[in-house]
């Protein structure tokens, strides 16, 4: 992705998704901060505490050839980010598997936004050579099954016992969608 893009969400609203940049550092941070006391961090591995990278990590993250950061921002406000990052980009028989996440502030789900996310992802990963990715869910995690689900991702396992929310044992999906048969 080398430009922003407008993107309209269902509920009217227009946010700017854009490729992360070294000084979002602060902005990622707030996100990150509001996003671990939201309702969807139980869904991730993200929770309030938990030490975020260092500034020099989170820059070469992002500015990586192999791998694509991306936020969507209302105003200057971060809402939602999504990345990808090759495995092991080096190795002769798996340097073609990548992995994704998406994480989306609660306000803004539900909008099309994961959707797009996933589509500008899916095209950084056709455009990089990348043959599989691949993804983890929480299985009461719903929304974002039934999102990589109508996005072409099939689950090929389940992590049992992954983590311990609200009293019970919460299993993990694992997905992936092949690029090119």
């Amino acid at each position: 992705m080398n430009r922003a893009i407008k993107f309209k969400l269902k509920n009217g609203k227009i946010v700017t998704i854009r490729r992360l940049r070294p000084d979002d550092y602060d902005a990622f941070v707030k996100y990150m901060k509001e996003f671990v006391n939201g309702a969807g961090a139980k869904w991730t591995w993200q929770y309030p505490g938990r030490p975020l990278p260092p500034k020099e990590r989170a820059e070469k993250d992002w500015t990586s050839n192999n791998s694509l950061f991306i936020a969507a921002f209302d105003g200057n406000k971060m809402i939602g980010m999504a990345n990808i990052m090759k495995r092991m980009p080096d190795h002769p028989y798996s340097g073609r598997t990548a992995t994704s996440g998406t994480s989306i502030l609660e306000k803004y789900t539900s909008n099309g936004l994961g959707t797009k996310f996933k589509q500008i992802v899916g095209k950084w990963a056709s455009e990089n050579n990348v043959h599989k990715l691949q993804t983890e869910v929480r299985h009461k995690n719903t929304r974002s099954l039934g999102n990589l689900l109508k996005q072409g991702y099939e689950i090929v396992g389940i992590l049992h016992d992954t983590a311990f929310i609200d009293g019970e044992w919460h299993h993990e999906y694992i997905l992936e969608k092949i690029l090119e048969k």
